[in-house]
């Protein structure tokens, strides 16, 4: 069985990606949807994984097609999400703006014109990494908060073969061809801070692993742990906090960059320093991505498992029972 799934994963990284370079991007992404309904009947672990999630965001008294259903869908969103990283390094502006529509460009404008830079915040939820290209294939100058690819080498519970940690690195090689700087989220931040003050985009994902301080939020009906992380850079620095959430259509599979306006944040002379308001500001940041999730539950399983799944490496449970 892993040799069968290894091989397919060469076959992905392989022939499979140089066919996909010489299609329209658009047509990338509708084989891409036939083969996450293939995907569905032949996910096994994690498919359960995403019914465990889908039960946690929805309840277990949810009615198993309803999870099914969602599942499904979420099977085709996961098998998007990697053709798209495929594509990474054949996007160029044209092709980017053919897969990406953009939402609310008004905010992020209104938000760079204050000159402090801006942090644009976003979950794990449907084609995060898609952001990048749509903010940097339009122009704008980005830097992104990011785990290298290859970091699950090291943190995930199971061990894998060598070409699978080899694909990680390819992934990583890939999202490194996107127009924008990564900061590795397990470094030095001092360029995160350089970025703002250049008066560029920051990316950063509100709801991972990483971060060494943690507080308390209320998410799903439940107690979770979310890094200060984007919270605590706009305290500290002043600059707008801006979320964003990639939506996919599920007739089309294009995908659309929905931009809020920027977050009024409570103020205090103690700046991120201060726990007591850092908390409820970061509150106000989950609580709309808590939105998004229950607008669109399909575009979270496939996250929300794999963090029920690193619980098992010991990382800090995510969600309370």
């Amino acid at each position: 069985m892993k040799l069968a799934r290894d091989m397919a994963l060469w076959a992905v990284w392989g022939p499979f990606k140089r066919l996909l370079w010489l299609l329209p991007a658009t047509w990338g992404l509708r084989l891409a949807r036939l083969l996450g309904r293939v995907y569905y009947h032949v996910a096994g672990g994690k498919r359960r994984g995403m019914e465990e999630a889908a039960r946690l965001i929805l309840g277990n008294n949810t009615p198993p097609e309803t999870v099914r259903g969602l599942v499904r869908q979420a099977a085709v969103n996961f098998v998007c999400n990697d053709v798209e990283v495929l594509l990474f390094p054949t996007l160029t502006p044209a092709r980017t703006q053919a897969i990406t529509r953009l939402e609310g460009q008004e905010h992020l404008d209104a938000a760079l014109a204050a000159g402090h830079g801006v942090i644009l915040a976003f979950g794990h939820f449907g084609a995060n990494q898609m952001i990048m290209p749509a903010i940097g294939h339009r122009g704008y100058r980005m830097c992104q908060l990011s785990a290298p690819a290859w970091v699950l080498n090291e943190r995930l519970p199971e061990a894998r073969s060598a070409l699978v940690r080899r694909t990680r690195e390819m992934r990583w090689a890939h999202e490194a061809s996107l127009p924008v700087q990564h900061i590795n989220i397990f470094g030095n931040l001092k360029e995160a801070f350089a970025c703002l003050k250049r008066g560029e985009v920051l990316g950063v994902a509100v709801d991972g692993g990483g971060g060494e301080r943690k507080l308390p939020a209320t998410f799903l009906g439940r107690r979770a742990l979310f890094s200060i992380g984007a919270a605590g850079l706009a305290m500290r620095t002043g600059a707008p906090l801006v979320p964003c959430a990639m939506l996919r259509d599920p007739a089309t599979g294009i995908n659309t960059l929905r931009i809020r306006p920027a977050l009024r944040l409570e103020e205090s002379p103690r700046k991120d320093k201060d726990t007591a308001v850092l908390e409820r500001n970061l509150q106000r940041l989950i609580s709309i991505l808590e939105e998004d999730v229950l607008q669109r539950p399909d575009h979270y399983l496939y996250f929300l498992a794999f963090r029920l799944h690193m619980a098992l490496k010991e990382d800090p449970l995510f969600l309370d029972a």
